[in-house]
């Protein structure tokens, strides 16, 4: 952000509206996922097809985020909220109508939408905010994806139970276009002309040989592809284990509170000390070492208490992977680069979650969670390994920003 003083109120209000738009992600990526067998009763299809109104997000976040990133260095990050809330609104009208394709189509349509509000996370946060403050800015960013998970598990639950499938789903529509609303009428870009814009002749983002980006998307296709893995799988090994239904979900909600403090906490800690990628190392050790505990837990309440230490140290790697992505290259590029690296990251989602499940079903969730522990400690590694040239690399990028 350039030396101009801005009002505060206007500041924090484009965040608050950018915030409420990343909550609102979650929510509709989400709130089938407590009400699945009722969807497939109702609709009179499998399981397996009532979750494709999951499994479509993170499939289209592979397909369109790379595309997302590259209008926001072409044309800014205000165009890109624009499209993402206005299809995501448009969308949520065709889930009113009690008929299961359509519902999946609305669910693709709102998929497709979610990289063009996600992606611009650094790039906003450095348009309007001072540099010593974009970790911060980032964290809270993370805290609002956070929110809208735990309200797609708890709140949307609710509304169901109140209003029925079709009145939960004319009330999202409402919350969406209210949300497009707001982002056209008070979300702006300070810098009205793209970076890349201003750019004549730019080149396009080189990866190879950017040594602190590559060894970022790496550990996001592990870090955000083992989480996910965990979280998707852990139920189904409770339940094995005999648990209750609704066991596994305190310890899911364990998991997002102590993320949520964790990212209140860790990257301001990191921003204070100057060292995110010392941070970052710092957080994957618990988590490494938290892991197999929470699995392997013999109480609901030492598995809620792993949940949430493990969420603490593991969910904040979100917030300080984008702060490394975002310094990794110059502001031109910031865009694609957070693109990649929700492509990058959604990918690992997909692979290692039906990789456990399959080391699961043939070897036991021993070894299954002893696999994710062994991809953690690869990460763990590698950027132990690279953390000095990566800290060069970002030092001579912050020489010629």
């Amino acid at each position: 952000m350039d030396g101009v003083q801005i009002s505060p109120w206007r500041r924090w209000g484009v965040l608050a509206i950018f915030c409420a738009a990343l909550i609102m992600t979650q929510v509709f990526w989400y709130d089938f996922a407590p009400i699945l067998t009722f969807v497939s009763d109702h609709y009179g299809v499998s399981e397996l097809s009532a979750s494709l109104l999951i499994l479509v997000f993170p499939v289209m976040s592979i397909l369109v985020s790379a595309l997302a990133g590259g209008l926001i260095d072409r044309r800014g990050y205000r165009l890109s909220l624009l499209i993402g809330t206005g299809v995501m609104a448009a969308c949520s009208l065709l889930r009113v109508i009690d008929n299961f394709w359509l519902l999946l189509l609305a669910q693709t349509g709102i998929a497709a939408a979610i990289p063009f509000i996600v992606t611009p996370i650094t790039v906003l946060a450095s348009d309007w905010f001072d540099a010593r403050d974009e970790a911060k800015i980032t964290g809270i960013c993370a805290i609002a994806i956070f929110a809208g998970l735990a309200l797609a598990m708890t709140v949307s639950p609710a509304l169901f139970a109140a209003f029925r499938l079709a009145g939960s789903m004319a009330i999202h529509a409402a919350a969406a276009f209210l949300l497009f609303l707001l982002t056209c009428l008070f979300v702006r870009q300070r810098q009205y002309v793209a970076p890349a814009a201003r750019t004549k002749n730019h080149a396009a983002l080189k990866v190879r040989g950017n040594i602190a980006l590559l060894v970022i998307l790496v550990a996001s296709f592990l870090i955000q592809g083992c989480f996910n893995a965990a979280t998707t799988w852990l139920e189904a090994v409770w339940s094995a284990r005999g648990f209750g239904i609704d066991d596994a979900g305190f310890a899911m909600a364990a998991v997002v509170a102590g993320g949520i403090v964790g990212a209140m906490v860790i990257p301001a800690l990191a921003a204070r000390s100057a060292s995110v990628l010392g941070m970052i190392t710092a957080c994957l050790l618990p988590s490494v070492l938290l892991l197999y505990p929470l699995f392997a837990a013999g109480s609901v309440a030492w598995g809620i208490a792993c949940g949430a230490l493990l969420g603490f140290f593991w969910l904040p790697l979100l917030p300080l992977s984008l702060t490394v992505i975002d310094e990794a290259v110059p502001k031109a590029h910031a865009g694609m680069a957070a693109g990649l690296f929700w492509t990058v990251g959604n990918a690992g989602v997909l692979a290692m979650t039906v990789l456990f499940e399959r080391v699961k079903n043939i070897l036991g969730w021993q070894q299954a969670v002893i696999m994710l522990i062994m991809c953690m400690l690869a990460v763990l590694c590698v950027l132990l390994r690279f953390a000095p040239a990566m800290r060069r690399h970002l030092f001579t990028v912050s020489r010629g920003a």
